[in-house]
């Protein structure tokens, strides 16, 4: 009687990986490619896999052509209130929202009626509302922003300030001795300064609680002035500033695209370090930072973790899964957004090309695993932030989608806001041979998917290499998502949610590759194989 092997085949909770060699297979398992999967499945929150949460939007209100910022903001109102509104800025007009309220702002002064407020003269007051359509200077059309004091601080083509409890936007006020620096793309707060950027190698800050105050002329033992310098050694000249990232009061980094700095303390008293000269953040919105302070962002040569304050060199973190996919990203074609989510304890990275569909990042830090994802055309993101959700108190990610409207990834949502969501993932390459030596076939085939999963279309693809059967199995996920049908699937059918009925593919081959695919919401449970031993490969 031919000899069997019988297997159970867990979900490869490491993410996709494309590093390690064919044959390795480590816990936990790594996939060799994957869409639209995580390893926390939808339907119950467990760590056992499957497809990703779908979109829904966060609100009805279509806020144009570009969404160019969004951005939280916090202030306290004349009765006393504190109220959290999300700002978005769109085609160069300023959107609020608040609750479920879409505002925009007035451009005059008025009553609590909405009544004009006139002047003795009976003319009407009037005030600014917009910004420029798109961020001047920068590397990426999307804003740079800073909460100060209940108020936004905008890198405008002139820093402006936008006060949610009047509604106006305003040109920052320098003096005619010190005016503030113009056409800087980046603006941060810092140690209560405001610190601007960007547009050459310099950087600069206001004083210390006053963001009108730029004299940067030294006086003796005024450790609150104004002041102004660069991130080099001393006798050169440093590389452009292409992003700002503050920490609480205890640090504020710097980056070009090709080094990296870090400020302790305040500008003025503190110390200017240099990290590393030949890491840099692609972009100024590159990156994004968790509660603790771990900073994730994207380089020339792949995504990196940063525990800044630890005094610790940034750490390569896509190199030892997809080492060639996240190198050298273009900047200048692609809108390239980082943020982090709270519910899942993972960085999101955006990869939105100026058209067509991206592929975007799912990082699981804890799992070190790396995830692809894929979004309807129309909702590539262009600009992301946070938002607090009042019910639960974890904040959710937000993004602006290129047909203007907001969205959100949401549990209970099983499509991408009416787009089916096609989800992919390989499990192996397994041996089902006894050795090197020897062929097999797949005699069974057993899955078990959960309780409430949508159906899951199952295919085996088979190979007389590990390699010759992942090489296959990833090049028709590439032909379905095309649109264009598999060529190299040896068995498939269906399973439905819980335990199916054994198949019996009886397909010949020394490595196998199990590959599963849903348009709906499904959780992984387990898939078992028996295969019965052949002689020798010839």
């Amino acid at each position: 009687m031919p000899k069997t092997v019988q297997k159970t085949l867990t979900f490869p909770l490491a993410g996709v990986s494309r590093w390690a060699g064919y044959r390795r297979q480590e816990r936990p398992y790594a996939a060799p490619w994957a869409m639209n999967v995580i390893g926390v499945d939808p339907l119950e929150d467990r760590a056992r896999g499957g497809s990703r949460d779908g979109l829904a939007k966060v609100h009805a209100t279509d806020f144009g052509t570009t969404i160019t910022g969004i951005h939280p903001v916090t202030s306290i109102d004349s009765d006393g209130d504190r109220n959290e509104d999300m700002v978005v800025i769109a085609d160069g007009i300023i959107y609020y929202l608040r609750s479920s309220t879409v505002s925009t702002l007035a451009g005059e002064l008025q009553t609590e009626a909405g009544d004009a407020i006139l002047t003795e003269s009976g003319n009407r007051i009037v005030f600014n509302t917009t910004v420029s359509s798109t961020n001047p200077g920068g590397d990426t059309d999307a804003f740079n922003m800073a909460e100060r004091g209940g108020k936004l601080y905008l890198a405008d083509s002139v820093l402006k300030v936008y006060d949610p409890n009047t509604g106006i936007v305003e040109p920052v006020l320098g003096t005619t001795d010190a005016p503030i620096p113009t056409a800087c793309p980046l603006v941060a707060v810092y140690r209560d300064r405001i610190v601007l950027g960007g547009v050459d190698h310099q950087w600069y800050c206001s004083r210390q609680s006053d963001p009108n105050d730029w004299d940067f002329v030294y006086k003796k033992d005024d450790l609150g002035r104004a002041v102004a310098g660069q991130c080099s050694e001393a006798g050169r000249i440093g590389e452009q500033i292409k992003t700002f990232i503050p920490h609480r009061d205890a640090y504020l980094a710097f980056a070009s695209r090709n080094s990296l700095w870090l400020l302790r303390g305040d500008p003025i008293s503190g110390s200017l370090d240099l990290v590393s000269e030949e890491i840099g953040f692609l972009s100024p919105t590159a990156w994004a930072k968790d509660p603790e302070g771990t900073i994730a962002f994207l380089s020339n040569d792949g995504v990196y973790l940063w525990r800044a304050g630890s005094g610790e060199h940034p750490v390569r973190f896509s190199d030892e899964r997809v080492p060639a996919l996240l190198k050298n990203v273009a900047y200048s074609t692609n809108t390239i957004s980082m943020v982090y989510d709270a519910r899942y304890k993972a960085f999101q990275l955006f990869i939105t090309p100026a058209t067509g569909v991206g592929t975007h990042w799912w990082l699981d830090v804890e799992n070190k695993a790396m995830w692809p994802f894929q979004l309807p055309a129309n909702y590539q993101p262009l600009a992301v932030s946070r938002r607090d959700n009042p019910t639960d108190g974890l904040s959710y990610v937000v993004f602006g989608c290129k047909d203007g409207y907001l969205r959100r990834f949401k549990s209970t949502q099983t499509t991408d806001d009416g787009t089916a969501i096609a989800s992919h993932v390989l499990i192996g390459p397994v041996r089902i041979a006894g050795d090197d030596m020897a062929d097999a076939f797949l005699a069974e085939l057993h899955g078990i998917t959960g309780a409430s999963s949508a159906n899951v279309t199952w295919r085996v693809v088979m190979g007389d290499t590990a390699e010759a059967a992942v090489d296959a199995a990833v090049a028709d996920i590439v032909l379905v998502l095309a649109g264009s049908p598999a060529i190299s699937v040896a068995a498939t059918g269906t399973w439905v949610a819980g335990r199916n009925y054994v198949v019996r593919p009886r397909s010949r081959g020394a490595w196998m590759v199990v590959w599963l695919e849903s348009a709906g919401a499904w959780a992984y449970e387990a898939v078992a194989i028996k295969a019965q031993q052949l002689g020798r490969l010839r």
